[in-house]
């Protein structure tokens, strides 16, 4: 599906990684890769992608076509609509899909450039369009009396939270609760994953560049595609993932990734590390919103759900101890019933 599929999160971490040396060698990658499959997996065998619902066409406001899916097509009385984070799919969200069923109608949609989504012009690749994105998903899957909780992980809180600010209105009436996993509302340029100061800056100060010659098609995504895929899941592994995560799971994220469209990837991705405030989050008091943070995330720092939940009074703070990034896929149950809850008390605060 992409150009140069096998880069995947490798570009977020190309200028770091080169400097760490990460080009140890392939027999150091091949004992890494060795590692990473014998660890205690306890998702080995999970059918990640298989589960499905009613397909539902949608078109952005720009004619772009995307992919939507309702399980519980014939609930109106309340609907949860899951957003995606970046170089994912809808199906990230494949345990929270088994555990919920029941709850309502429950909507998911992968975004432009994502999965079955069409990509769209490039100039449409932004913060402000992925909200519009959301706003025709809403229109388009969600009948006019029913009320509707949020759930956004990542950039899919990204999306949530620009929905949000441009619909203020709809805030507490139509939107009666908001999800937000592992997600910023700015300042993700400033994120060293873990890195060494010095090192962070310089990969900070080069990475808008370095994503900007990978958009125009530049040598620069040829120099990365050596890494292939081992080297692309141990990263995503080391970045994206917890210490004690599913090799399954890990396995499954990247493939999302390797399967993202490059032009999405890099545009998105510049998008939000470009962006120095992403939301105010004003909007978000109006409604009952829960925050959910990950001990080890690398990618959105715990400090970013704690400068969400300080703007927003009224909002809950959960934090998963020892998982990453990929917090629904490495402890699905706990993400799970915290959404649980959040739905609950939507449909109490609807009745």
């Amino acid at each position: 599906m992409g150009r140069v599929a096998t880069t995947s999160r490798t570009i977020l971490t190309a200028t770091a990684l080169g400097a760490a040396g990460a080009g140890a060698g392939l027999a150091a990658q091949r004992r890494a890769v060795r590692r990473l499959q014998l660890r205690p997996d306890p998702h080995a065998g999970e059918p990640f992608g298989s589960l499905r619902g009613r397909p539902t066409p949608v078109r952005a406001d720009d004619g772009t076509r995307l992919y939507a899916e309702i399980d519980g097509a014939d609930r109106t009385d309340l609907a949860v609509v899951f957003s995606h984070g970046w170089t994912l799919t809808q199906d990230s969200w494949h345990f929270q899909r088994k555990a919920l069923r029941g709850l309502g109608r429950l909507v998911f949609w992968d975004q432009r450039g994502h999965g079955r989504s069409d990509d769209g012009a490039r100039d449409r690749h932004t913060l402000d369009q992925l909200a519009a994105d959301l706003a025709a998903v809403i229109d388009a899957t969600v009948p006019a009396d029913t009320p509707v909780v949020l759930v956004g992980h990542s950039m899919g809180g990204i999306t949530t939270m620009r929905f949000a600010d441009a619909h203020p209105g709809l805030m507490g009436r139509k939107v009666l609760a908001t999800g937000l996993l592992c997600t910023s509302s700015g300042g993700l340029g400033e994120v060293t994953l873990g890195l060494p100061a010095a090192i962070a800056r310089v990969t900070q100060r080069l990475l808008p560049r370095a994503l900007h010659a990978a958009g125009a098609g530049s040598s620069a995504i040829e120099r990365v595609r050596h890494l292939g895929r081992a080297a692309s899941m141990l990263v995503e592994d080391l970045v994206a993932f917890g210490p004690d995560a599913s090799p399954a799971a890990v396995a499954f994220g990247e493939q999302m990734m390797a399967d993202t469209r490059m032009d999405a990837l890099v545009d998105f991705l510049r998008s939000m590390i470009t962006a120095d405030v992403i939301s105010d989050c004003a909007s978000l008091g109006a409604a009952d919103t829960l925050v959910i943070g990950a001990e080890n995330d690398m990618l959105t720092p715990v400090e970013h759900s704690l400068k969400i939940t300080d703007c927003v009074p009224n909002a809950r703070l959960e934090v998963i101890p020892t998982v990453g990034h990929m917090a629904m896929l490495e402890r699905p149950a706990v993400v799970s019933d915290h959404l649980a809850d959040l739905i609950e008390r939507a449909r109490k605060n609807a009745s």
